[in-house]
């Protein structure tokens, strides 16, 4: 991930370094001062250029946090900064998620935070992908006793051939002792509750 951020993040700053670059050239040519046509499309590039980069801090932050994570992990924070990070991917897909995660529910203890996160940012995707256009998707987080259930619903077929992301889910969910059941656009991923402060 370090590797992939810093592969990313040099051509984005290239590019900061050639806007700041245009900003001074064309207020050279200005007498001191940017046309106020350029002055927006360079204030556009700047705020485009920061969102980009702070989607990339963020991303980073999730799928590789730092050392010293707690180890019960809170189910519904981590559903809720999935939304957040797939927000973009809803929005270009028009698709409508509904979320219903009330605060403070744990997950298992001892899971990977960056495990517990492949495996609920997965089935979210999963479900904007296959739902058409204004579709909802629904997703929720219930505590069942001694497990702390992921519920999302997509709004495409209901049956189908298992695919490639799904087997790939299911191996995940095995490794980190996770229970995932699918059927069509119902999708059921069990945690053992962890104890303490989530």
């Amino acid at each position: 991930m370090d590797s992939l951020v810093h592969d990313v993040r040099n051509p984005l700053n290239a590019l900061a370094i050639n806007v700041e670059i245009l900003h001074e050239k064309l207020s050279r040519s200005g007498g001191g001062e940017v046309p106020s046509a350029q002055a927006k499309n360079l204030q556009a590039m700047r705020e485009q250029i920061r969102r980009v980069n702070t989607m990339l801090g963020d991303f980073a932050r999730f799928l590789a946090p730092a050392p010293g994570a707690p180890a019960v992990l809170s189910l519904s924070a981590v559903v809720r900064e999935v939304i957040a990070i797939l927000g973009h991917a809803s929005r270009r897909a028009r698709v409508r998620v509904a979320v219903d995660v009330p605060e403070g529910l744990a997950a298992v203890e001892a899971m990977d935070p960056s495990a517990l996160g492949f495996l609920v940012l997965v089935p979210v995707l999963r479900a904007i992908e296959r739902t058409p256009e204004e579709g909802p998707v629904r997703v929720a987080v219930r505590d069942e006793g001694t497990r702390v259930v992921l519920h999302v619903q997509d709004g495409g077929r209901e049956e189908g051939d298992e695919t490639e992301v799904e087997q790939a889910l299911a191996a995940a969910a095995r490794e980190s002792g996770a229970e995932l059941h699918v059927r069509g656009s119902q999708l059921r991923l069990s945690f053992r509750a962890g104890q303490g402060p989530a």
